[in-house]
């Protein structure tokens, strides 16, 4: 989501779950004292007509990462010596106010911290399937209090858990020095899951059960983390949500950017002596000036943050030892292996490249484009596609022209504007996409695969987007898997899309538990095929039902076409690289 969609969505989020938790409402409360081997927690049990679900909430997992561990590496919190209360959410990881509007008194760097979901009851006999969210939100804002586990625990039978992560220059400021090399962020997410290995049983939870699943800069994320062999035993499934680790949008040159904002926040990296120094700098600057420096540099960059992401994962050599399209291309490495060895589910909306209209004045203005009547074709062809061309292609004519080609439509500018957000949503969730799904099915392994496509609409998503724009726009899906208790006291849905909602959060908590979403009273989901037929289950409260090779022809476009334009291009000193699939 961009900035004018975030606004809109934190504030429509905050305004129902402030105060107003999915189980208040004719629920009764009362606080509730488990012992764990780190010690004492005080936590809320609500009890509805329907249910009953325990939340521990704010639970820290690593230390403070300030000061001299500010962009280092996670340390584990440990116990604690008093009774834990764990009966409200906190402050959350520091993050833009440009684009979400939070106040310094909202946000801490101290913000290593968990929320548990346990539906039912407590029991260390009967353990329940684990499910962790990692949130989305361009490895720039969000918090995994914003989303309410406690629906989809009740329904499923599952313990959900959601964990906050640095995020911005904090989580994913890069540089040569050992004292920040990058992807601090997800260090934060692998030591959540660690300690949710050491812990859960006393919560409920079974270890060895566990799924993790997150959409858009969440997706990337779950899916990144299949690819690291040293986690395994951390979990056993994945679900990834309009977010893929072999798009480009999914690693960064954070290096450069760490220069960028260090001449804002007056540490010049001219200035020291040695990159060490460098960061030292940084780490005593103020975290707020930090956020005001990142802010105006998402600014400046434009047009061009929708292409690359200013903080977010980079090839470090240790956790991310490849680019994950050229470890997906590698069967003999312990990454594929480690890959093909999970159960996956990978999925997006169909209209994820909504993505790129709801963006602000300033980023638009770089390009002169006014997008509320449409797109003509020379604005497409001539404006649009060299941005990408020049980012991504090294600025191949020929591929510029071959993108022009496969979706102009020059009859009528609204289905231009159209066929734009299709480009963009083909190239960066749904060709990537494809290819992560045909590479995990070819294998031996006996592990499951599964895709699916979210095609129900929900205005609310981007109520400022122009008429012309149709479809499922990108984070529509966790609406309906988080939000939708809160969505109905605003608003009229039919008895049909009641059962939509609840067969979405069966298929999902059933592929948590078993690997597999089929359940009783399901429409079947069949497994994406590694034949020349590619099922997929398309997700609407209209239509729940299989159907095969999703957008085959384009997905073709870039994962096969796109490649061998660049091939023919390649000479002696210089190739450009394929960096969609």
């Amino acid at each position: 989501m961009t900035k004018m969609s975030i606004r809109l969505f934190l504030s429509f989020v905050s305004v129902l779950i402030i105060g107003d938790n999915i189980f208040q409402v004719g629920a009764v409360e009362e606080n509730v004292i488990i012992q764990t081997r780190l010690g004492g927690v005080i936590g809320l049990k609500l009890v509805s007509e329907k249910s009953v679900v325990y939340q521990f909430l704010d639970i820290p997992y690593g230390k403070a990462p300030v000061g001299h561990l500010r962009f280092s590496k996670p340390q584990a919190f440990g116990s604690w010596s008093n009774t834990l209360n764990a009966t409200q959410l906190g402050p959350v990881c520091y993050q833009s106010d440009l684009l979400t509007g939070k106040k310094p008194d909202d946000l801490t760097e101290d913000c290593l911290k968990l929320n548990i979901y346990v539906p039912h009851n407590i029991s260390h006999s009967n353990k329940k399937s684990v499910m962790v969210w990692i949130h989305g939100g361009g490895f720039l804002f969000g918090s995994g209090g914003t989303y309410d586990g406690s629906s989809i625990s009740v329904l499923g039978n599952v313990i959900v858990v959601t964990i906050n992560y640095r995020l911005g220059i904090f989580g994913f400021l890069a540089s040569n020095s050992n004292k920040a090399k990058g992807n601090a962020g997800l260090w934060d997410q692998i030591l959540a899951l660690d300690w949710i290995r050491y812990n859960i049983e006393d919560y409920g939870g079974n270890p060895n059960d566990v799924t993790i699943f997150g959409e858009s800069a969440g997706g990337m994320s779950v899916s990144l983390l299949s690819l690291m062999p040293s986690n395994r035993g951390l979990f056993h499934r994945v679900i990834a949500q309009s977010g893929i680790a072999n798009s480009f949008l999914t690693l960064s040159n954070s290096t450069h950017y760490t220069i960028d904002v260090g001449n804002r926040v007056n540490c010049t990296f001219e200035s020291f002596r040695n990159e060490h120094n460098f960061v030292e700098c940084l780490q005593s600057t103020d975290a707020v000036d930090l956020v005001r420096a990142t802010d105006q540099l998402y600014l400046d960059m434009g047009f061009q943050s929708l292409i690359d992401l200013p903080f977010a994962p980079v090839v470090d050599g240790e956790l991310i030892r490849k680019n994950p399209s050229t470890l997906l291309a590698d069967k003999t490495s312990s990454e594929f292996n480690f890959f093909q060895s999970l159960d996956m589910m990978i999925g997006a909306c169909d209209n994820d490249g909504s993505l790129a209209i709801t963006v602000d004045p300033p980023f638009l203005s770089k390009l002169n484009l006014n997008f509320t009547e449409g797109v003509t074709t020379e604005e497409f062809c001539h404006q649009i596609i060299p941005v990408f061309s020049k980012a991504l292609y090294n600025n191949s004519r020929d591929v510029s022209n071959a993108i022009c080609e496969k979706y102009s439509e020059r009859s009528n500018i609204e289905e231009q504007a159209r066929m734009f957000l299709h480009m963009y949503g083909d190239a960066v969730f749904i060709a990537p996409g494809t290819l992560a799904l045909k590479k995990h099915s070819d294998n031996l392994q006996g592990s499951a695969t599964y895709q699916f496509v979210f095609s129900e609409e929900l205005s609310l998503v981007t109520p400022s987007a122009p008429s012309w724009n149709k479809g499922s726009s990108h984070a529509t899906d966790i609406y309906f898997l988080f939000f939708y208790e809160q969505l109905k006291k605003v608003s009229n849905f039919s008895s049909e899309t009641d059962l939509f909602v609840e067969r979405m959060r069966s298929y999902w908590t059933n592929f948590a538990k078993t690997g597999n979403p089929n359940g009783i009273n399901l429409p079947e989901w069949r497994s994406f095929s590694g034949s020349a037929t590619f099922t997929y289950m398309n997700l609407s409260s209209s239509e729940t039902s299989m159907k095969t090779n999703y957008r085959k022809d384009f997905t073709d476009f870039w994962n096969q076409y796109i490649p061998s334009i660049l091939q023919r291009g390649c000479n002696q000193n210089s190739c450009a690289v394929p960096v969609i699939g």
